[in-house]
């Protein structure tokens, strides 16, 4: 099953990005694996303590988030832009802040539970 995706067009190198509008549990948990990999822990006292983190973690996460929503990108001729770490990190900085706004949501959606209203 193809996932749903939307459209955006980048506002300064006028690429135009397909993007997922819904990430795959398997993406949220790759997303989520580059923090648990940045750290590093020794055991004190029988119990866990952090001994050091990669400090470049969260940018990792953000350019692993917009590598796995992107399906395509097209330039502004139509021709098809290689969907990679090298092209998103050669955008202008307002074009990757672009497609991190066009992100869906990493956070898995809470489950709602129906109570009754206080005002019935």
């Amino acid at each position: 099953m193809e996932r749903p995706t939307t459209e955006i067009k980048l506002p300064i190198s006028g690429i135009r990005a397909i993007v997922y509008t819904y990430y795959l549990r398997g993406d949220r948990k790759a997303i989520e694996a580059i923090m648990l990999e940045s750290a590093e822990f020794e055991q004190v006292g029988g119990k866990p303590k952090l001994k050091k983190i990669d400090a470049t973690y969260r940018a990792k996460m953000e350019d692993k988030a917009v590598l796995l929503a992107v399906k395509d990108l097209f330039g502004e001729k139509g021709e098809e832009v290689e969907v990679s770490m090298e092209t998103f990190d050669d955008l202008p900085e307002e074009d990757f802040e672009a497609l991190q706004k066009a992100l869906p949501d990493s956070e898995p959606k809470k489950k709602q539970t129906l109570t009754q209203s206080k005002d019935s």
